[in-house]
């Protein structure tokens, strides 16, 4: 076959998949061009528009599955009417639009939580609603897909490989100045157009029958000569472990959850891919018999662990997810031990049920942590009589102080609300609430939390985005360069004029000999820089300047970096550190 005829039979490969996949291939389309046009958007002070366009690119991602899901279903029921398809589809961007209005707000701890687990629970659709009704050789499909999707990724690098030496041999031997956004550019259309593309063409249609003599043989190779041998290494290890355990009645903190866990996700998943083979190898049927019986003791022991963790501080959205999925994963173990006939299918429908549950209604992750907390909060302030007749907080009686173990739950649960949700969101404290009023209703400064930071300290820092501007320097006569680091104190000097920083107390001093003819707290200016600007890592030239002139000196400051913390408990605002540039005049 000629390279021409390749070329041919490769865009027919993909012209086919464009066919059967339109909306979903331009909803990736989309998610490139947003890419695209965020990497070439900058970071001059628009903050807010990134974060606006990342969220469009996030739902348009969003898109792929939910598009390829319906393709999918509508694949495995062809008489379902043309009409109806084009109203689905409708539907879907409808569905998208209102999921970037309603659940898409921001792109925080929840919101971001929500769309990984809603993007989980969509691919995982996409991958069983062909075999919804046909019994066998689920496991062999999805791991079909499994190796397309490693095989066009490879090449996806291979090709991205060769187009960015095709683009670097030019700029090196042409000096074509092509910017580094253009290789960046590349990757996004290769990994987010052609991939997909490239993919999906080798997705099998329904009528295509597939048989375990399909199963690839590296992967064969692979699962059962390495992976099974290092699982069952290790879960003698871990059971060695657990015996010493519970020898010395030593339980070790925030370790069994991270060694069980894992573990346990890939064991499950290689019980799924290895599943088709048990007939054809001893080996691989005498694991699958006795691995998930030999898996759920440690499972136990995982579940102990959180308990206690769940006992000592309530249950966060991260002990939800290792608790649900644990749970999930103790489920599967018990059916592949007590059923002969297994469905793999039931895993991933199973998976995706609870992806969705999770993350979504009065059982989700968001509102069993907040009732947990807020449960904790109760407790301690109904030990300490602390709840008046209006279910307002009251200071503790006289005769009894609070603790500091019980000074430290309280801070913990406001601190982990600030920095979550909202604190209007805590039972029995008043509405508009802040942090700083924190002391005046309890009484005491919070405490820091566990890791060790400081209580409701909120860091921030700006960058100078670029010079872009030319500075007019006519009306100056001096230009300094102050960079503190590594030195607490700086100090430049022309003559008989001297420029001093202290970085302790951040002070500027501009002397004229022994004279001083300028002094100021830089502290005050990027004060009120930080409350103009909350919340914008990167700003424009006008800024990030500050101009004063006094009878004796004419002064323009531009920072470059500015690094320091809010405390909002006592609302006040902490340079830690700041380089610039000055620019003098002496009268």
């Amino acid at each position: 076959m000629n390279i021409s005829q390749r070329f041919k039979d490769l865009y027919n490969k993909l012209y086919d998949s464009f066919k059967r996949f339109p909306l979903a291939l331009l909803y990736a389309a989309l998610t490139v061009g947003v890419s695209i046009y965020l990497n070439h958007l900058g970071y001059i002070g628009i903050d807010d528009k990134r974060d606006m366009f990342t969220r469009i690119g996030m739902v348009l991602a969003l898109g792929v599955p939910l598009s390829l899901s319906l393709y999918m279903l509508f694949e495995s029921k062809p008489h379902i009417k043309k009409n109806i398809k084009i109203i689905a589809h409708l539907g879907t961007a409808i569905v998208l639009v209102g999921y970037y209005l309603l659940l898409l707000r921001n792109l925080e701890y929840v919101s971001g939580t929500r769309y990984i687990a809603y993007t989980i629970a969509l691919y995982l659709i996409f991958s069983f609603i062909p075999y919804i009704r046909r019994k066998e050789n689920y496991e062999l499909y999805v791991i079909r897909l499994f190796s397309r999707f490693v095989v066009t990724y490879v090449y996806s690098m291979v090709l991205y490989l060769g187009l960015a030496a095709i683009l670097g041999t030019i700029n090196l031997l042409f000096d074509a100045g092509i910017s580094g956004r253009v290789f960046a550019d590349i990757a996004f259309i290769v990994a987010g157009i052609f991939a997909p593309t490239f993919f999906l063409a080798d997705v099998p249609r329904r009528e295509e029958e597939i048989s375990v003599v399909d199963y690839p043989k590296v992967i064969r190779v692979l699962l059962q000569f390495i992976v099974l041998p290092l699982l069952s290494v290790y879960t003698i290890i871990l059971y060695i472990y657990f015996a010493k355990i519970i020898v010395t009645m030593e339980l070790p903190q925030g370790i069994i959850g991270n060694l069980v866990l894992w573990y346990s996700i890939v064991s499950t998943i290689v019980l799924f891919f290895i599943y088709p083979l048990k007939k054809s190898n001893q080996w691989i049927r005498y694991f699958i018999l006795i691995f998930p019986k030999a898996i759920i003791p440690l499972l136990g022991m995982m579940f102990l662990a959180l308990g206690i963790r769940i006992n000592a501080y309530g249950i966060t959205e991260d002990r939800y997810f290792v608790l649900i999925i644990g749970l999930w994963i103790t489920g599967i173990m018990i059916y592949y031990s007590i059923k002969k006939d297994i469905r793999n299918i039931i895993l991933t429908i199973t998976l995706s049920i609870i992806a969705i549950l999770s993350v979504t209604g009065p059982w989700s992750a968001y509102s069993i942590s907040k009732w947990s907390q807020n449960d904790r909060l109760e407790e301690v302030l109904e030990r300490y009589d602390m709840i008046d007749e209006n279910n307002e907080i009251k200071s503790p009686p006289i005769e009894k102080e609070l603790s500091e173990i019980d000074k430290e739950i309280i801070s913990s649960v406001i601190l982990y609300f600030d920095r979550n949700y909202d604190l209007e969101d805590i039972k029995y404290l008043p509405e508009d609430v802040k942090i700083s009023d924190i002391k005046d209703i309890f009484g005491f400064e919070l405490k820091d939390d566990r890791m060790g930071y400081p209580a409701a300290r909120e860091y921030f820092g700006y960058n100078l985005d670029k010079m872009n501007n030319l500075v007019d320097i006519s009306d100056f006569d001096y230009f300094g360069d102050i960079n503190v680091y590594p030195y607490d104190n700086i100090e430049q000097e022309q003559g008989d004029y001297t420029i001093e920083y202290n970085n302790s107390d951040r002070k500027l001093v501009v002397k004229n000999k022994e004279d001083i003819l300028y002094t100021k707290n830089l502290e005050e200016v990027v004060e009120l820089l930080h409350k103009q600007n909350q919340g914008k890592g990167s700003l424009e030239q006008e800024k990030m300047t500050f101009i004063e002139e006094t009878k004796d000196i004419k002064i323009q400051i531009v920072f470059k970096h500015i690094h320091g913390y809010e405390d909002r408990a006592i609302e006040e605002v902490v340079v830690e550190s700041v380089e610039f540039y000055s620019f003098i005049k002496f009268k």
